[in-house]
C-alpha cells in the first residue's frame, strides 16, 4: 500500500514538516519543564529536610534530657489529634488549638507538624504514621545512647494533590500559549514553504521542457545554496543538450555532404559509361574503384567512431613496447614520405624503457593516422619530427611538422569530426576530417590525452600523454 504522503506536493510536505517540528519542540519543552520542575522541587525540599531533621534531633535530645522519656511529646501529640477531631465534628465552632510548647519547640515551623515522626530506640512509631525505612530520620542521642529517632514524611505524600493541581494549571496555560504560537508559526510557515518550493517547481517545468526538446530553456538562478547550485547544473545540462543537438545536426549534415560527393561522382561516371560518353577501360574502372574505396573507408571510420561512442569498441590490452610500435610505423611510412619529399625523423632515448599495457594495433593505427595527416597537409619540401620521452608517470610522444601551420581557432577544433582546416570543403587533399577524431578516441581508450600546439618548425604539433602502469 502506497504512503499517501507521496501524493503531496513539496510545499505541502515542507509545511507539514515545519508544523510537526514545532509540535515536537513544544512537547519536548513541556516534558523538560515537568522534569526540571519536579527534579528541582524535590531536590530543594530534600536539602531543607536534611537540615531541619538535624535541628529537630538536637532539640528533641535536649527535651528528652529534661523529661527523661517521650511521654511529654506523646501527650501533646494526642491533644492535637483530639483537637483536630473535635474541629471536624464542630466546624462552625471556633475551638482554639491546644497548647503544645514542647512540640512547638521541636518544629522548625507549623508546616512541619503534619510531617513530624517520632520513633523509639527500636524504630517503632511513637508519633505520626510512617515506615522507618521510607522516611528521612536522624537519631536522638542522649549520653552517647540512642533514645529514639525523629523524622519527616516525604513531601510528595503531602503535596501530591496540590502539585498535580498546580502542574495541571501550568499545563493548561502552557498549552494555550503553545496553540497560539503554533498558529502563528503555521501562518508564517505556509508562505515560507511556498517560497522554498518555487525554484523547485521552476526546475520541474524546465525539466519537462527539456524532455520535450526545448533545449534553449534556461532558469534565472539567484543565491549560492544547494537549490541554486541545482538550478545552475540544470542550465549547464540544457547547454550540453543544446550543443549535442547542434553537433548531431552538424554531424548528420557533414556525413551527408561527405558521402554525397563520392556518390555523385560514381553516379556521374556510371551514367557517362551508360550513355557511351566514357568507354569502359581499366582507367575508368579504376576511378570507380577509388571512389568506392573512399566511401568504404569513410563508412569504416564512421563505424569506428560510433562504436567508441557506444563503448563497444574493444581494446586488446597487453604488455607492449611503445617505441617498437613507433619504429614499425615509421619504417612502414618512410618510403611514402620520401616520395613526397618530406623528411621523416624519429628521436628515441635508447636508455629508457617504454613499456605499458596497450593495444598495439590501435597504436599503430594512431601513429599512421598522425603521419598521414602531416603527409597530406605539409608543404614539400618539408619535415616531420617524431620524439618519444618518458617521465615518472607518463610516456610523452610528439609529432611536429613544418609549415603550413594552423590558426589558434583551428588548433582547438582539429579533433572534431569532419573538421578540416580548409575554409571550403574541397577534397583536394583527400582528407575526410575523421582521422584526428579517431586518434583522439584511441588515446581516450588508453586513458591518455592528446593536444595540439604550434610546432617550432612552423607547422602543427601534436602531443600525446600515455599513463604508465603502476609496475613500471
Amino acid at each position: 500500500m502506497r504512503n499517501p504522503f507521496h501524493y503531496f506536493q513539496i510545499r505541502h510536505k515542507l509545511f507539514a514538516i515545519f508544523v510537526l517540528s514545532n509540535v515536537l519542540v513544544i512537547v519536548s519543552m513541556w516534558q523538560v519543564f515537568q522534569w526540571s520542575f519536579d527534579r528541582g522541587f524535590v531536590s530543594y525540599t530534600a536539602e531543607r529536610d536534611t537540615e531541619f531533621v538535624e535541628q529537630m534531633s538536637t532539640r528533641s535530645a535536649n527535651l528528652y534530657l529534661y523529661y527523661n522519656n517521650w511521654d511529654f511529646l506523646i501527650d501533646e501529640s494526642r491533644q492535637e489529634v483530639l483537637w483536630k477531631k473535635t474541629q471536624l465534628q464542630n466546624m462552625r465552632d471556633l475551638i482554639p488549638p491546644p497548647e503544645t510548647p514542647n512540640l512547638d519547640l521541636i518544629y522548625p515551623s507549623k508546616y512541619y507538624r503534619i510531617r513530624f515522626l517520632l520513633f523509639d530506640e527500636n524504630q517503632k512509631t511513637i508519633i505520626g504514621h510512617g515506615q522507618f525505612k521510607k522516611v528521612k530520620t536522624e537519631p536522638v542521642i542522649v549520653h552517647d545512647k540512642i533514645v529514639g529517632y525523629v523524622g519527616l514524611k516525604s513531601v510528595r505524600e503531602l503535596v501530591q494533590d496540590q502539585t498535580l493541581r498546580f502542574v495541571r494549571q501550568q499545563g493548561e496555560a502552557f498549552l494555550l500559549i503553545s496553540a497560539f504560537m503554533l498558529t502563528i508559526a503555521a501562518l508564517l510557515t505556509w508562505p515560507l514553504a511556498q517560497w522554498l518550493s518555487t525554484p523547485i517547481c521552476s526546475m520541474r517545468r524546465a525539466t519537462r521542457k527539456l524532455s520535450a526538446g526545448e533545449f534553449d530553456t534556461r532558469l534565472k538562478v539567484k543565491g549560492h545554496d544547494e537549490i541554486s547550485d541545482l538550478g545552475r547544473d540544470l542550465n549547464n545540462l540544457a547547454k550540453t543538450l543544446d550543443k549535442t543537438r547542434q553537433a548531431r545536426k552538424r554531424w548528420v549534415a557533414d556525413t551527408a555532404h561527405e558521402l554525397r560527393t563520392p556518390v555523385a561522382i560514381l553516379r556521374g561516371e556510371i551514367e557517362a559509361i551508360q550513355d557511351g560518353i566514357i568507354k569502359v577501360t581499366p582507367d575508368s574502372l579504376n576511378s570507380l574503384l577509388q571512389e568506392t574505396i573512399h566511401i568504404g573507408r569513410m563508412i569504416d571510420d564512421l563505424n569506428q567512431l560510433s562504436m567508441h561512442d557506444m563503448g563497444s569498441l574493444n581494446y586488446h590490452m597487453e604488455p607492449a613496447n611503445i617505441d617498437e610500435v613507433l619504429k614499425d610505423t615509421v619504417q612502414s611510412m618512410t618510403r611514402t614520405f620520401n616520395d613526397a619529399n618530406i623528411t621523416l625523423e624519429l628521436e628515441i632515448d635508447k636508455k629508457a624503457k617504454y613499456e605499458l599495457m596497450a593495444d598495439t594495433d590501435r597504436l599503430f593505427q594512431l601513429f599512421s593516422n598522425l603521419m598521414n595527416n602531416s603527409l597530406k597537409y605539409t608543404d614539400a619540401p618539408g619535415s616531420l619530427n617524431i620524439s618519444i620521452s618518458k617521465t615518472s608517470d607518463v610516456i610523452v610522444i610528439r609529432f611536429e611538422d613544418s609549415s603550413p601551420g594552423v590558426s589558434e581557432e583551428d588548433k582547438d577544433r582539429i579533433f572534431e569530426q569532419f573538421y578540416r582546416v580548409e575554409n571550403s570543403r574541397n577534397r583536394a587533399t583527400g582528407g575526410r576530417g575523421l582521422g584526428l577524431a579517431i586518434c583522439n578516441q584511441i588515446i581516450e581508450g588508453h586513458n591518455g590525452s592528446m593536444s595540439a600546439y604550434h610546432s617550432p618548425q612552423g607547422g602543427l604539433g601534436i602531443k600525446i600523454n600515455l599513463p604508465l602502469n603502476q609496475q613500471d
